[in-house]
Parts: C-alpha cells; sequence; structure tokens
C-alpha cells in the first residue's frame, strides 16, 4: 500500500507529464503551422511558467555573428532587464547565458550575488530580485548553437532534477522552433534571391511538362516585355508555344523535343518566334530535366534566350567578311578603271579648254565629261558597298566612338565572355573616320572572342601617351609624339611567334573553314595605318592576347574646307615656276600630266617608276620643290621612294595620286593626310590648285 508522500511524488509526476505533453501539443502545433517564432517562444515560456510558480523563463537567441545575444523571448522578467541583456555578449564569464552558449554545456548559478560568472552583470540582475540563473545551450541538429533558454528564481536555489529535466525539454522544443524558422527564412531567402535572379535576366525562363502540348507551370514575367503576352494568357494554353514557333523552323523544335524525350539530356534549339504584333524574334531555347517520382509528371525547367540581335550581328560580321573580300577586288578594279578614267577626262579637258562656249564640238566634250564623273560615280559605288571607299577622317573623341560599339558588344561576344570597358577621362582628340574605327573595335573585339571558345574576360580601355624618342622602337612604324591608345585584351589562347608574324596578312586565319575570312586584322592594319598610327601586339600561347593601337593626338579641329575656284580655262589656273619631279608608271598619264604642268610653267622632272626617279633626282643639282608620284608602282611605290627621296632632300614636299581606294601602306611621314593625296581619277583644274596649295603650305 502506497504511503502518503509516495503518492503525492508520483500524482507530481503525472501532472509533470501532462503539463509536458500540453507543452508539446502546443509548441509543435505552432511550429507546424509556421507561427512567427516570437509568438512560439513566448507560448513556450508562458505555458512552462503557468504549471511551475515562481520561476521565470528566458529565450536569448545567437546573432549571426556568433558572438551576441539577442532577445527572443521573456514574458515575466521585468521588461528593464531583458533590455539590459539585449545584446549581451559570449564569453568564458558572461552571466548564466554568455556562458553557457561560450561553453556549449549547461551553467547553474544558484547565486547571482556571489557566483563570478555573474561579476559584470549582478548590477543589472539584482535590483530586480533575481538571485539564481539556470541556463542551458540551444543547439541544432548540426551542433550549431543557436541561443539560450534560462530560468530565474527570486531566492537563491540549487538544482533539483525535475526543474533540470524541465529545462532540458524546453530547450529542445525551443531548438525545434527555431532551427525551423532558420531554415524557412532561408529558404524564404534562396527563393528571393532565386526569382529575383529569374525575373532580372534577360531572357525567359519557364517549366513546363515535356512534349510538345505539355502543360507549362510557370514562365516568368519577361514573357510580356519579349513576346508581348502576359505569363497567365501563356499559361492558359498548352499549344502556345508550338503554335507561336516560326513555321519554317517547327522541325527543328520538334526535332529537338524528340531528342530531349529520348535521351533526357540537355535540350538544346535555336528558332525563330512570331511575337505579339506579328514580330519575328530568334530564341536560344535549352532546357534540363527536373528530378521527380515516377509518380509525378516528368518537368523540365528551361530558358528561351533572345538572339535576335546577335543573329542580326552574325548575319551583318558575315555580309561585312565577304564585302571584304569583294572590296580587294574591287580596288584593284578600282585602280585600273580610274587610271583610263584619268586619260579620258584630263585629254577632255584640255580639248574643252581650246572649244569656244558655242563650238559643236564643245557640247561633245561635255558630254564626255558627264560621262566620266558617271563612270566615277559608278565606282564610288562599288565601293561603297564593299566599304573600300576612301576614308573620311574628322577630329573626334575614340571614348564617343567606343560608347557607341560598346552598345553592340554585349551581345557580340557572349554571356560567357565578361565585358569591361574602361574609357579614359579627358582623352586627347584625334583625327579619324569613325566608321572605319568602330570596324576597327569590333574586329578586335571579335577575334578576341573567338579566342576565348571557354569564355574570360575581354579588356577594352583608351588612355594617352607621349612617346618619347627612347621608346618609340616599341615599333617599325612608331614615332616620338603625342598618341591617344586604345588597348584591346584578352585572356584567350594566345598566339605563337609565327603566327603573330602573319596576323596582318589578308585572308590569313588559324580558324577552321568557314569560321573566319582573314580579312579583320588586315582591315585593322589598313585602317590604323591609313589614320598615321600603328599597332602592337603582345601575346604568347595560353596567356591571351593584347593590341595597342596608337593614334596621332589632333592639336586642333581640322580648317574649313576652301572653295575651289569655278573656272575651268587652263589660263585661269594656277600657275608656278617651282621644279616638280613627276612619277607615274601609266604612260598616258604621266605623258598628260607633264604637259599640263608645263604649260602652267613649273619646270617638269618626269620618271616611269621610282627607281628612275632616284635617278634623276641624284643628278639633279637644283632644289626639286615637289614630288608628285604615284603610291602603287612596280619595284619602288611612291611612299618609299618619298621617304628615301626626303632623306636627302628634306625641304621637298610631296603630293600623292592613286587609284586605289585605300592605301594600307601609308605612313605617318607625310602621307596619310587627305590633303596630300590627289584620288583619281581628277580634273587639271583640281591638280593645279592642289599642286599650289602643298607648294604654298608653310
Amino acid at each position: 500500500m502506497s504511503t502518503g508522500p509516495q503518492r503525492a511524488a508520483s500524482t507530481t509526476q503525472r501532472e509533470s507529464q501532462g503539463a509536458w505533453a500540453l507543452l508539446d501539443e502546443q509548441v509543435l502545433a505552432m511550429v507546424m503551422a509556421h507561427a512567427p517564432l516570437p509568438e512560439i517562444l513566448k507560448t513556450l515560456c508562458t505555458t512552462i511558467e503557468t504549471h511551475y510558480a515562481g520561476l521565470l523563463c528566458s529565450v536569448l537567441l545567437l546573432d549571426v555573428d556568433g558572438q551576441t545575444l539577442r532577445h527572443g523571448a521573456s514574458p515575466t522578467l521585468p521588461r528593464e532587464y531583458s533590455q539590459a541583456i539585449d545584446g549581451a555578449k559570449v564569453g568564458p564569464s558572461s552571466g548564466s547565458c554568455g556562458t553557457a552558449a561560450y561553453r556549449r554545456q549547461p551553467v547553474i548559478v544558484s547565486d547571482i550575488a556571489t557566483d563570478p560568472l555573474w561579476a559584470d552583470y549582478r548590477d543589472i540582475a539584482l535590483p530586480h530580485g533575481l538571485r539564481a540563473c539556470w541556463s542551458m545551450p540551444i543547439a541544432s541538429q548540426g551542433g550549431a548553437i543557436l541561443g539560450t533558454f534560462a530560468i530565474y528564481y527570486r531566492e537563491v536555489r540549487t538544482p533539483d532534477a525535475e526543474h533540470l529535466q524541465l529545462i532540458a525539454h524546453a530547450t529542445h522544443l525551443a531548438g525545434i522552433a527555431i532551427e525551423r524558422d532558420r531554415a524557412q527564412a532561408e529558404l524564404r531567402a534562396a527563393e528571393n534571391r532565386y526569382r529575383t535572379l529569374v525575373e532580372r535576366l534577360p531572357a525567359i525562363t519557364y517549366i513546363a511538362e515535356i512534349g510538345v502540348h505539355g502543360h507549362w507551370r510557370y514562365v516568368s514575367p519577361q514573357i510580356e516585355s519579349i513576346l508581348g503576352y502576359s505569363p497567365a494568357q501563356w499559361l492558359s494554353d498548352p499549344a502556345n508555344w508550338i503554335n507561336h514557333i516560326h513555321a519554317q523552323d517547327r522541325e527543328t523544335a520538334l526535332a529537338a523535343e524528340k531528342r530531349f524525350h529520348e535521351t533526357r539530356e540537355l535540350f538544346q534549339a535555336e528558332y525563330r518566334m512570331v511575337a505579339r504584333g506579328g514580330r519575328i524574334l530568334w530564341f536560344r531555347d535549352e532546357g534540363v530535366l527536373l528530378p521527380s517520382s515516377e509518380a509525378q509528371e516528368l518537368l523540365m525547367q528551361g530558358v528561351l534566350y533572345d538572339i535576335t540581335e546577335h543573329k542580326r550581328l552574325e548575319d551583318q560580321l558575315r555580309h561585312s567578311q565577304k564585302m571584304e573580300a569583294v572590296g580587294l577586288l574591287a580596288g584593284g578594279v578600282a585602280h585600273d578603271f580610274n587610271n583610263l578614267l584619268m586619260l579620258v577626262q584630263g585629254h577632255n579637258e584640255r580639248l574643252r579648254a581650246r572649244l569656244a562656249p558655242g563650238d559643236p564640238a564643245h557640247k561633245e566634250a561635255v558630254g564626255i565629261e558627264h560621262a566620266v564623273s558617271r563612270a566615277a560615280g559608278l565606282t564610288r559605288r562599288l565601293l561603297a558597298f564593299s566599304r573600300k571607299q576612301v576614308l573620311q577622317p574628322k577630329v573626334l573623341d575614340l571614348n564617343e566612338v567606343l560608347t557607341e560599339v560598346g552598345k553592340m558588344l554585349d551581345h557580340l561576344i557572349g554571356k560567357d565572355i565578361t565585358l569591361q570597358v574602361t574609357p579614359s577621362p579627358s582623352l586627347w582628340p584625334i583625327k579619324a573616320d569613325p566608321g572605319q574605327l568602330e570596324q576597327v573595335i569590333l574586329n578586335l573585339a571579335v577575334n578576341a572572342r573567338d579566342a576565348m571558345p571557354l569564355g574570360g574576360q575581354l579588356i577594352i580601355e583608351t588612355r594617352n601617351a607621349e612617346i618619347s624618342k627612347a621608346r618609340s622602337p616599341l615599333d617599325d612604324d612608331a614615332l616620338a609624339g603625342k598618341y591617344v591608345i586604345l588597348i584591346v585584351r584578352d585572356t584567350g589562347v594566345g598566339m605563337d611567334a609565327e603566327t603573330q608574324a602573319h596576323i596582318f596578312e589578308p585572308f590569313f586565319t588559324t580558324k577552321e573553314p568557314g569560321k573566319g575570312t582573314g580579312l579583320g586584322l588586315s582591315i585593322v592594319y589598313g585602317v590604323v595605318k591609313q589614320t598615321g598610327g600603328w599597332t602592337r601586339v603582345e601575346s604568347n600561347p595560353g596567356r591571351g592576347t593584347t593590341f595597342e593601337i596608337y593614334l596621332p593626338r589632333a592639336e586642333e579641329p581640322p580648317a574649313a574646307a576652301k572653295s575651289k575656284p569655278a573656272g575651268k580655262s587652263l589660263q585661269s589656273m594656277p600657275k608656278g615656276t617651282e621644279t616638280i619631279l613627276l612619277v607615274e608608271d601609266e604612260e598616258g598619264i604621266r605623258s598628260l600630266t607633264s604637259e599640263f604642268l608645263c604649260a602652267q610653267g613649273y619646270t617638269v622632272l618626269d620618271a616611269m617608276n621610282g627607281e628612275k626617279a632616284l635617278r634623276i633626282a641624284d643628278g639633279h643639282e637644283d632644289l626639286i620643290h615637289l614630288l608628285v608620284t604615284d603610291m602603287v608602282m612596280p619595284k619602288l611605290g611612291g611612299i618609299e621612294l618619298a621617304h628615301r627621296l626626303r632623306k636627302v632632300r628634306p625641304q621637298m614636299k610631296v603630293l600623292f595620286m592613286s587609284g586605289y581606294p585605300e592605301h594600307p601602306a601609308l605612313s605617318s611621314e607625310g602621307a596619310g593626310q587627305p590633303e596630300t593625296i590627289l584620288q583619281k581619277p581628277f580634273s587639271l583644274d583640281t591638280l593645279a590648285h592642289k599642286v599650289r596649295s602643298v607648294l604654298d603650305q608653310a
């Protein structure tokens, strides 16, 4: 038969078990219902305090820094005290809670007034009548400390087994609630990050059942800005996808869908879609199979990238490369054709000058002049079509050109290459053709992209530089002076010395057939040289490539163009008495030009090629004021001829003639300036004024 004390103990134990069961039910129900953590912790403390008179509960949460305890719940502790310990630091002597979190084990303090652990906190606790505190660290399933659970007493008190069990049980419940709350917070944060990423991508993301008519479960909001349909409109009909694919591309999409269904590997396809309003857009579609149980429908998650601009640039580049090839042919044809036009125009001009306006033959001469003009216009249109026309330089800011090109580069180089554009402030002006400079930057960027098939970094920057004589041997054509530098650097495969020796040659390419024409860098070289600059290349296999384009600084804006005299009379054209060395390999042009210049009062020394011109100059003791030379001649061209003659006759001025539309061989030594080149065919009137203009230059 049970005694009184035994029955009392048994009753107390049953009451405790009943209280704990109620505690479990209340707390776990709130956890499963996703109640806010402060409410769960408050319920935990309040329920315990209701069944155990005389104790006060407190939950502190460990901050993300792992060093600071923050208020979690303390429904009956004095508010001033709870506020005072909010922010307490974890440490070896930080009261019961701070020490428990530090030691990662329970800490029992029976008398706050005397225990050394409370030395820094007893003045906070004692005024509120708090005398004892037992604390236990709250740990996650992985062992990480989440906070502390503590009970306070208003009297000095040593532990008893029941209350120690109570603390352990409450700590376990608090750990479940805190860990679940943090997991949910991390999940929400991850979902928000994913949604933010998905909804900021310049693409359409989706989740759909596999199959041509599979139901789409999700589509990102970008579908409205790209295709013109709201997500709700798109999701309403499973056939929207296939129905909006361009009729000519449906077989491509269906074949990709079939492969994906059979292999369950990466879905990949490129096709056009018809947007609202009839716009045709290109997309690259990539998707993967989502893991699922056998009972669930098979789902794929994919991304539709709008590659319309990329396709446009591809077509543009392909067309550009074709036109470069056409331009090489057109340039050669234009040279011979312009020489013939030059002869026709010159002889006709001399003939017309001898005819009175009322002479019947004068009308015929005018007709010939108009025909020559039309023929010259035809040549110019051919060269414009192939983008081989003469450069049209103007003073400009290279940064502005780079800004315009930069708008295209992101689409051109692809998403696996990081683009960094760093324009230098206060960049000096240069004199160049802006359209050709854009082509230079694009060609270099395309080359860099192709050198980084696995991705990498493309850096484009500009800066000012003053090259001294000591530094000028950086390049054979480099001269001391002030330059604006365009730097294009990639982290691609690089080049060996043998490859670098040929990169500027037309049609030289290291790319596989169908991937390049070999014209890109030859165009860069020609444009830079014609602009009066030079190019430096640094590259090593596996270590990337750096192109440095040096363009001369423009000191001032170009002067306003002077109007040409309207008169066509040979007698009214500018004259002179200076000595001119005329070099032209076309006999008809040489004879015509020599006779005309002699008629204008000049002393003319004529030569049929550069070598003979050197011999004539060597035997002529007097001054030669002006060299008028064709640029392209057998054996010794006009550029080299001018270079060699200027070494011995530095005062001699130079006027170039050319039937070619571009001049990649131009150096910065006097040539390359528009006012020193006569583009064939030119009139005798133009020749007279140009000769006089060059001779009169300071």
